[in-house]
């Protein structure tokens, strides 16, 4: 039943990709602009999510994104690229050193926005797909996404702590690089693609971004914005700590006193 609805949605997405590139006619007033899509392809890849919002409540473990797509060339020609990122957030990175025969913290080196999370997966090795250049002007690795903002010690390399920042995250599963493990390919140009989202990735607003490349050259592309929500009380504690954080604080400390007033006055009947 499930391989037969991911067929049923994927055919969908391959007859709506084949609308959107049948010839056109010379019309006479130009059509509206279509939306930017990453990296400035001549046209969207037809592609979807499973879920496009995942909810989260008090015994959230994380979760799974599914995102599906069809390449529209018959023949199948072509490399399948799937993207899921985090939204951006300021990260620090400091480098130990040693001081009076004890290893400490070096001074921080910041990024003004990093992913907060990253995984990629493909047909093939990245490297054979796209070349260095586009790998890291569509940002396909997350070092590229890492935009510095303080200078690094005198005599340090800028990639080394763009490195260190990946390979923290990596082993605390935020970034990730799945290649052909997550990205699975179907007769007639359909894919799937599955990612693991940690219980400690942030809850937010994330994009799963599709491309197809054919000789090292972007074909098409396409964003699908994925939205992760709380949801019950916890929604409603974390919105009034957000938006009322002063009569959060004093809610808080009245239920406090309050629990501490009940239990002195059971002890002291007992």
């Amino acid at each position: 039943m499930i391989r037969a609805a991911f067929l049923s949605l994927a055919f969908t997405l391959g007859a709506s990709g084949a609308l959107a590139q049948a010839p056109e006619a010379a019309p006479a007033e130009a059509p509206a602009a279509a939306p930017a899509i990453p990296g400035g392809a001549a046209s969207e890849l037809p592609a979807a999510v499973a879920e496009e919002q995942i909810t989260v409540s008090s015994d959230y473990r994380g979760s799974v994104i599914t995102v599906f797509g069809v390449n529209p060339d018959r023949r199948g020609r072509g490399d399948v690229v799937v993207v899921v990122r985090g939204p951006d957030a300021p990260a620090s990175v400091m480098r130990k050193r040693r001081f009076l025969g004890l290893w400490v913290n070096g001074p921080p080196v910041r990024f003004s926005e990093a992913p907060s999370f990253f995984a990629v997966m493909s047909n093939r090795p990245l490297r054979q797909i796209a070349t260095p250049q586009a790998i890291w002007s569509l940002e396909l690795d997350p070092a590229a996404s890492a935009q510095l903002s303080s200078a690094v010690p005198p005599g340090a390399d800028p990639s080394a702590y763009r490195a260190a920042l990946v390979r923290l995250r990596r082993a605390q599963g935020l970034y990730q690089e799945l290649g052909r493990e997550g990205l699975r390919m179907y007769q007639g140009g359909l894919f799937r693609a599955v990612v693991r989202l940690p219980a400690n990735a942030p809850i937010a607003e994330y994009h799963a971004d599709t491309y197809l490349f054919r000789d090292g050259r972007l074909i098409s592309s396409q964003r699908v914005p994925i939205r992760i929500a709380r949801i019950g009380f916890e929604r409603t504690i974390h919105d009034l700590a957000t938006n009322a954080s002063v009569l959060y604080g004093l809610l808080t400390v009245l239920l406090a006193l309050a629990a501490g007033s009940l239990a002195a006055y059971l002890f002291r009947r007992q």
